[in-house]
């Protein structure tokens, strides 16, 4: 048994922590890895599913989770017996491929085998049976990543949700960025086949967005810059992360309405904020106002601004933060 089924029956016990497969987590929707990207809500419901099935994800069985307490996990109280049934054909419909070299062969598989919804919504209950070839692939694993169950839960798009998951799958690397190509990145995050197929579409639509999530609900802080391209086409990106120290703002979010925090997503865009921790390396428009107003340490930059602001009683979103920002460079001694 791998470590990915260990972490799987360790996080079943904390109901704030999933444990998912680095084959889920860092999948690949493309012809040639996932097909069929699911919905948002087909893949928070198979976190429900995984979750349930806890340290028995491999198990050869069915799986029983009754249906009124699903109905109480957030996000799902006002689905219909047809909604349910629905989101169990999303996920039926996954289809999965798996080079095996020490067998010598490629399985093509799904997540799920069979799943089954009661008519009776008060005592009736969720049945569902896991892929025989998933099962042992997920045996065997020793990749896993430990994601915030809540986050997940909590984000009302399918590039969020995906993208939390990545970068979970990639938190405990002593080097937090890694590069890829935009078409690594379109396929990491489920753009389905023909669609945001333009960088700029791409970028507005799936990874900004993406990222300002994220940023709000979860316990990363996620940038990015453009690091190739070619023929005036952007072709690579380079993602970079780190941990917030305090989290009870991204908790607060978590519980909040969808539409509440899509709308302070939405002001804070509208309304530039100097980072209240951090650096400003990877921030726009930060890094490229340090990098022209001043040679200091991106670092200590940042941690310098915000005493400064703080003794004059300056707030990091006034409206000439900006403008403050550039002045503060431009005035230091470089080191």
């Amino acid at each position: 048994m791998g470590y990915a089924v260990n972490s799987a029956e360790t996080s079943s016990h904390d109901p704030a922590r999933l444990s998912k497969a680095g084959e889920i987590a860092d999948g690949r929707y493309s012809d040639r890895a996932l097909r069929n990207p699911p919905s948002l809500q087909a893949l928070k419901l198979q976190d429900v599913l995984m979750k349930n099935a806890g340290g028995k994800i491999a198990d050869d069985k069915e799986h029983e989770l009754p249906l009124a307490t699903f109905k109480q996990v957030k996000g799902f109280r006002n689905l219909t017996h047809e909604d349910v049934v629905r989101l169990f054909e999303e996920l039926r419909g996954v289809t999965m491929r798996h080079v095996n070299n020490a067998e010598k062969n490629t399985a093509v598989y799904g997540l799920i085998a069979v799943g089954k919804v009661d008519f009776d919504e008060g005592s009736g209950k969720l049945r569902y049976k896991f892929d025989d070839e998933f099962r042992k692939i997920i045996e065997k694993s020793n990749l896993y990543a430990v994601l915030d169950y809540r986050a997940g839960l909590a984000m009302s798009s399918r590039y969020a949700y995906r993208l939390h998951e990545m970068i979970s799958f990639r938190a405990a690397r002593e080097k937090q960025m890694e590069r890829f190509t935009v078409e690594e990145l379109r396929a990491r995050l489920g753009v389905q086949t023909g669609k945001l197929k333009r960088w700029p579409d791409f970028r507005a639509k799936a990874l900004d967005a993406a990222i300002d999530e994220v940023n709000q609900s979860s316990r990363f802080r996620i940038s990015y810059r453009i690091t190739k391209r070619e023929r005036r086409k952007t072709t690579e990106v380079e993602l970079a992360w780190e941990i917030k120290e305090t989290l009870e703002d991204a908790k607060k979010e978590q519980e909040a309405h969808s539409v509440a925090r899509r709308g302070r997503r939405t002001e804070a865009k509208e309304r530039l904020i100097f980072p209240k921790s951090g650096s400003v390396k990877y921030t726009d428009p930060w890094e490229k106002l340090a990098r022209e107003n001043s040679n200091w340490d991106h670092g200590k930059i940042a941690d310098a601004f915000r005493s400064f602001c703080s003794q004059k009683g300056i707030k990091l979103g006034a409206k000439n933060i900006e403008a403050v920002f550039v002045s503060f460079c431009q005035s230091q001694v470089r080191i």
